[in-house]
């Protein structure tokens, strides 16, 4: 099997217009879609935004009858702890292959907002690992944690700084590694918010835990940005010494050897 992209959004998700099929058509691998799932957004003034279940499945299966059934199904849940049994509530019912994990917001702005921008970098970086971690405890069946640098892409942050909080960022890491979650290498944090660095030193990190797990995704909300710097990334993951990625089935882990 072939590493596939698994970090990848479609017109089910509130922030993208793109087509499955568009997808399908650049490549002969598998497509996994991480629709959001976000309780009280405040990017949409608070509504609360997850796929159309029954109209995601029902595309998946007329797709998967024109396309080798090459499509399975994915969500990324933007955690709240205010929302949690809400959350657990609604993806019980709900079948996926992979389930992604992020911390979007605070319940008051989304951490890309400008607002975030009050408090300083110290303030923000406690209050969003202390948030992850509250997730990562709480929702043990997710399988990948997905860019974990996401609540401090507004400002410009150091490995140094990272270095600040590093107590906190290992309990987060150790409770993610207890519950199989894999490190994800996001291309988009890595290459449009420049934030390679902190990958490399979240991926030593990770590894000095006993974190074996990691994936590779794009967050791709456009055809264009599918796979995007994946050839640059599985070449640090060389550098790093890592040898095979993640891929979740039916949420079994499937070891794949890195491209």
């Amino acid at each position: 099997m072939k590493y596939y992209d698994q970090h990848v959004h479609s017109h089910f998700s509130f922030d993208s217009e793109e087509r499955l099929e568009n997808y399908l058509n650049i490549s002969n691998n598998f497509l996994v879609t991480t629709e959001h799932l976000d309780f009280k957004n405040p990017i949409i003034d608070f509504q609360t935004n997850y796929p159309d279940y029954p109209a995601y499945i029902a595309e998946i299966k007329l797709l998967n009858q024109r396309y080798d059934n090459r499509i399975l199904k994915g969500i990324e849940v933007g955690y709240t702890e205010a929302d949690s049994q809400a959350i657990k509530e609604l993806i019980s019912k709900q079948d996926y292959d992979v389930m992604l994990l992020s911390v979007h917001h605070n319940g008051k702005y989304d951490f890309m907002e400008d607002a975030v921008l009050k408090q300083s970098l110290e303030e923000t970086m406690i209050e969003y690992f202390q948030l992850m971690l509250k997730a990562v405890n709480d929702l043990s069946q997710a399988n990948i944690l997905a860019h974990f640098e996401y609540g401090l892409r507004r400002y410009d942050v150091t490995v140094n700084d990272l270095k600040k909080i590093e107590s906190l960022l290992k309990a987060v890491f150790k409770e993610a590694i207890k519950n199989n979650l894999a490190f994800e290498l996001n291309g988009k944090s890595m290459y449009k918010y420049n934030n390679v660095d902190l990958y490399e030193y979240g991926i030593e990190l990770y590894k000095s835990l006993g974190g074996k797990y990691f994936t590779v995704g794009s967050d791709a909300h456009v055809v264009k940005d599918y796979e995007f710097h994946f050839r640059d990334i599985f070449d640090i993951l060389e550098q790093h010494g890592i040898e095979y990625l993640t891929v979740f089935q039916n949420k079994e882990i499937i070891l794949v050897k890195r491209p």
